[in-house]
């Protein structure tokens, strides 16, 4: 019908516009992220990108919820600001009949934003894992400066110099810490540098006089090592890159699991449709407003309705991982909230319209 498309249309050109800007606005702040670590040498250049994108890509299962949800808000309104609303409910149109156009256009992107969690979500956790522990791995020392640790974290990697040697393009007194397959190494070497070697190889650390303590984690293997020369490469720890992370998980590894981390994630993945389909219907309540006062009247009290479920809903997920709350109530507790107070909403005019007698008399 005429009305549906036209009111679909209506949400859906400022779907566009919001999505775009919540993305852009991700985009810029990872970008700023890992530009700041390749400035400090922690990561190559080429790979701010990648992991710029990657990033984004999972954090879309969460902005494309929040943009519907305001474009809700936005497209209704300005028909209530452009008294089209009054006109639409005195032709016939209830706020039901536009419910269930608003219910269309959820589920569409409910469906983009279930393949997006369920198969997409792990794919590229998967791949930002890998690249940042690569990239990490291999310390830029042109970029380093005297006097600051800088850590991989991901990489398990730390290194501090006291000085530079600018001229030889050597690093002075350095102290190097690595977790590296259950055995943490640790070098406090005069001298430091990266010899120039096949561009395929492993990355490597040339030291000099030193020494090294290698701490067996199992307990079983210590040693102590005087050098005079050390090399050491730099490639990523297997035990790291083989290391099983619920959020890199594929979802049918997940069902079953009674694991708290596995099992908070496998319900956040399920509850991001549902919470596409919630707060598309939601945004058709909080869009009422008087004719002229402004379509973007209900948009603080929007906003702070979504902040505090976004809030509750982390602290729900985190309750599960830790093991405070089990499968039931699960990290399905806040979506029951808002789908009340959504039930209420919508039906807050019959309510008001059948208490307003008894509060009369």
């Amino acid at each position: 019908m005429i009305i549906n498309r036209y009111l679909i249309r209506e949400m859906a050109m400022p779907l566009v516009t919001v999505t775009a800007i919540l993305v852009f606005i991700f985009m810029s702040y990872n970008a700023v992220r890992y530009t700041a670590d390749a400035a400090a040498g922690l990561l190559p250049a080429s790979t701010v990108i990648y992991l710029t994108l990657l990033r984004s890509l999972i954090a879309i299962e969460v902005l494309l919820p929040v943009a519907l949800y305001l474009s809700v808000i936005l497209g209704m309104g300005r028909l209530y600001s452009d008294n089209e609303m009054v006109v639409l409910q005195a032709t016939g149109i209830s706020e039901l009949w536009v419910v269930r156009s608003v219910l269309w256009l959820s589920l569409a992107v409910a469906i983009v934003v279930a393949g997006l969690s369920l198969a997409v979500r792990p794919w590229a956790y998967q791949q930002s894992y890998l690249l940042k522990a690569e990239a990490e791995a291999d310390f830029n020392l042109n970029k380093l400066e005297a006097g600051q640790f800088y850590s991989a974290e991901d990489s398990g990697t730390v290194i501090f110099v006291e000085g530079i040697n600018k001229r030889q393009k050597r690093l002075e007194q350095v102290y190097f810490f690595r977790i590296k397959e259950r055995k943490v190494d640790i070098i406090n070497a005069r001298q430091a540098w990266q010899p120039v070697t096949d561009p395929f190889a492993a990355p490597e650390l040339q030291f000099l006089e030193g020494t090294q303590y290698q701490v067996d984690l199992d307990g079983t293997l210590d040693l102590t090592l005087k050098f005079k020369e050390l090399s050491v490469l730099l490639k990523p720890d297997n035990e790291y890159l083989e290391r099983y992370r619920s959020k890199a998980a594929g979802t049918l590894q997940l069902v079953g699991s009674s694991e708290p981390d596995d099992l908070a994630e496998f319900q956040w993945r399920l509850t991001t449709p549902v919470t596409t389909l919630l707060l598309g219907v939601l945004g058709v309540p909080l869009s009422r407003s008087a004719p002229r006062s402004g379509r973007y009247s209900r948009t603080i009290v929007a906003a702070l309705v979504f902040a505090l479920f976004y809030g509750l809903n982390v602290m729900a997920k985190t309750w599960v991982e830790q093991g405070v709350v089990g499968i039931i109530p699960g990290v399905w507790w806040p979506h029951v909230l808002l789908g009340l107070l959504t039930v209420v909403l919508l039906l807050w005019p019959l309510l008001r319209s059948v208490l307003r007698p008894g509060i009369r008399s």
